[in-house]
C-alpha cells in the first residue's frame, strides 16, 4: 500500500516540475535550465549519497549489473527530461501532461509485460486501453 502514496506523490511532484520547466523557459535558455535542472538534482543526489549509502561502508562494486542499469537510466532520463523541456516549450502544459503522464503508463505496462514477463488482469487492460484512448483524443 505504500507505493501507492510514493506513486502520487511522484506524479505530483512531476507535474509541479513540467509546470517550473514552462516557466524556467520563459525567461532562460532551454540549455541553461536543463543544466541547473541537472546541476540541483546532482547536489541533491550526492548529499543524499554521502549521508545515507550503505555502499559508502562496504564499497562499491564497480563491476555490478546494478550500476550498468543505474547508468544506463540515468541515459534514459536525461534524454526524457530533454525531450519534455521540448516539450513543454514549443506546447501547452495541459497537452504536454495529458499526453507524457499516460504515456508513461502504457510504455511502463508494455516494458513490463515483454521484458519482465509480468501479466495483466483483465481491468488493467481496460485501464491501459483507456491510456492509449486518452492519449489519442488529446493529440486529435
Amino acid at each position: 500500500m505504500t507505493y501507492i502514496i510514493f506513486s502520487i506523490g511522484s506524479a505530483f511532484f512531476f507535474a509541479l516540475t513540467f509546470l517550473l520547466r514552462k516557466f524556467a523557459l520563459k525567461s532562460i535558455s532551454l540549455q541553461s535550465a536543463l543544466f541547473f535542472e541537472a546541476l540541483i538534482e546532482f547536489v541533491i543526489l550526492l548529499i543524499v549519497f554521502l549521508y545515507f549509502s550503505p555502499e559508502l561502508k562496504k564499497g562499491i562494486d564497480f563491476k555490478s549489473k546494478g550500476l550498468l542499469f543505474a547508468a544506463l537510466a540515468g541515459l534514459s532520463v536525461t534524454i526524457a527530461v530533454a525531450l519534455n523541456y521540448f516539450a513543454v516549450k514549443s506546447g501547452l502544459l495541459s497537452k504536454v501532461v495529458a499526453i507524457t503522464s499516460p504515456s508513461q503508463i502504457i510504455f511502463g505496462v508494455l516494458l513490463g509485460t515483454i521484458l519482465l514477463g509480468e501479466t495483466l488482469t483483465f481491468r488493467q487492460i481496460v485501464g491501459f486501453i483507456f491510456g492509449i484512448i486518452g492519449v489519442i483524443l488529446t493529440v486529435i
